[in-house]
């Protein structure tokens, strides 16, 4: 079993989730956006020390507080290979009209490729699905066992992704879409923006 504590940050509204097994000492942070203290705060609640930071995508509104709770923490920041190039050009992880001055890159954290397809800690596993569309390296993490898909920017309860900015695909999207709505209608799906719903509630919308 794990504990996920959901911390909205920013002025985007991004959803960053907190993980914690069950039992251990550690836990991990997906997707850290831009309130700092918040996720700090929701650190400290869970009482574990932050085992790694895990980013669904580049965009800077997913991302702001990876560097400072990297080196806090000494934390890795996984990232799929593909969006590695965004995570630190404003010109590319930025949409028109965000604060581009205030997209710090974690320097000298170079982020890390994910493992093949399983993320593991203290019995808790994820599946890495590779969805891109909304940007090239985004991925979903897919917990079988427990039933829940944290979908990034890929899906949310009302609609996904846009396809307009870098690296964005609407062939790709369609592809990704596919995959991830033929999950288990059961399974949880837990965005990055907006409240939670399953994927059997939004399955008829976007499958066709």
């Amino acid at each position: 079993m794990m504990n996920i504590t959901r911390v909205v940050c920013g002025t985007y509204a991004e959803n960053a989730y907190l993980i914690c097994p069950e039992s251990g000492a550690h836990c991990l942070l997906i997707d850290p956006g831009d309130d700092l203290s918040a996720l700090n705060a929701a650190i400290a609640d869970s009482g574990r020390k932050l085992a790694a930071i895990l980013l669904t995508h580049a965009h800077f509104d997913h991302t702001l507080a990876a560097k400072p709770l990297a080196e806090a923490w000494n934390a890795p920041i996984y990232l799929h290979a593909a969006d590695a190039e965004m995570l630190c050009d404003p010109g590319k992880n930025a949409y028109p009209g965000a604060p581009v001055a205030n997209l710090p890159c974690p320097a000298g954290l170079s982020p890390l490729p994910y493992p093949e397809n399983v993320f593991p800690l203290e019995g808790i596993s994820f599946r890495i699905l590779h969805t891109p569309g909304h940007t090239k390296g985004g991925v979903c993490l897919y917990c079988e066992a427990e039933k829940i898909v944290f979908s990034g920017d890929t899906l949310f309860a009302d609609g996904f992704g846009r396809m307009d900015l870098y690296g964005g695909s609407h062939k790709q999207m369609r592809v990704s879409l596919r995959m991830l709505l033929s999950l288990p209608e059961d399974v949880r799906l837990l965005p990055g923006h907006g409240g939670e719903t399953t994927i059997g509630a939004v399955r008829g919308k976007y499958l066709r």
